[in-house]
């Protein structure tokens, strides 16, 4: 296992030029550097697992030599594959698929999608990421979902997308990279097939703090949301106060979403006719 899979699943995990090991850390050596931990994060067993995975050689998936992109961001080679540009990663994952699934036909229609492709691969069974230079006119990301829930009924699969930003490129890109994995496998096993920082965003970098909170746990509990008044709250979210358009997204009357709304109002103070109320009602619904 190399550094960058090992900081993925350890982030506190530091890359040092000497050995640190003493009452307070333990480095492991690793190629002509260590790497640092420290000890009261880590039981023995967790850090006897740590060790045989810094000792295991990775064996990446490969039908072909690495490409340039995929030795940049995937496997510590510092040398920039292009000199200038702006570029985003696209990452898929194929969540479910038949026996008969051709990757390389699937691969030539995905990359069809986009112009201004500099590469696709995958980097393991069923992962992989497509880099597209910044073009004038780009799909949204509705129209993206659009013609991918297509493809995949061509291809009878299941997929999901995290739609990365356009990043100069230059020698961070690797760790910005590494960040946009993390949400990316964080937030794809949720409803949403393509998403990208700005949908998730708020959710992704509060999720921990509010789970850490007893007053937003306690309003939790009190409060009570159930399904029906998650909907209800996500939809007026999504219509950032909208009444006429979240009652449409919920296929209920205006005068009857209107009435849920003051129910809501009666029982718990909070307004969802208030921008501030309703942000915090949406962190409270989120999971």
């Amino acid at each position: 296992m190399n550094f960058k899979e090992l900081k993925f699943l350890y982030p506190e995990a530091i890359l040092t030029d000497r050995n640190t090991s003493g009452e307070h850390y333990i480095a492991f050596p690793y190629q002509d550097n260590w790497i640092q931990f420290e000890r009261h994060q880590k039981s023995d067993t967790e850090l006897a697992l740590i060790q045989y995975a810094i000792n295991q050689k990775s064996v990446p998936l490969k039908t072909k030599k690495s490409s340039k992109w995929q030795s940049f961001l995937v496997e510590e080679s510092f040398a920039l594959p292009k000199e200038e540009g702006i570029y985003r990663i696209i990452q898929f994952e194929i969540i479910k698929k038949d026996a008969a699934f051709e990757r390389a036909l699937w691969i030539k229609a995905f990359k069809s999608l986009f112009t201004g492709v500099e590469d696709i691969f995958f980097t393991t069974e069923n992962k992989g990421m497509l880099i597209q230079e910044k073009q004038p006119d780009l799909l949204s990301n509705e129209e993206m979902a659009g013609i991918i829930r297509t493809l995949d009924d061509d291809f009878s699969v299941k997929t999901v997308y995290y739609i990365g930003q356009f990043w100069t490129i230059n020698a961070t890109l690797p760790n910005i990279f590494q960040e946009e994995q993390r949400i990316f496998d964080w937030q794809k096993n949720q409803k949403t097939q393509v998403f990208d920082l700005s949908s998730v965003a708020l959710h992704y970098y509060t999720a921990e703090a509010i789970s850490q909170s007893p007053l937003m746990q306690q309003l939790k509990a009190q409060y009570v949301l159930d399904a029906e008044l998650k909907e209800l709250i996500l939809a007026m979210w999504k219509s950032q106060g909208n009444i006429s358009v979240a009652a449409k997204s919920l296929y209920i009357h205006r005068n009857t979403l209107q009435y849920r709304i003051d129910r809501f109002h009666e029982v718990s103070g909070l307004s969802l006719r208030n921008m501030d109320d309703l942000l915090l009602c949406y962190l409270l619904a989120i999971d």
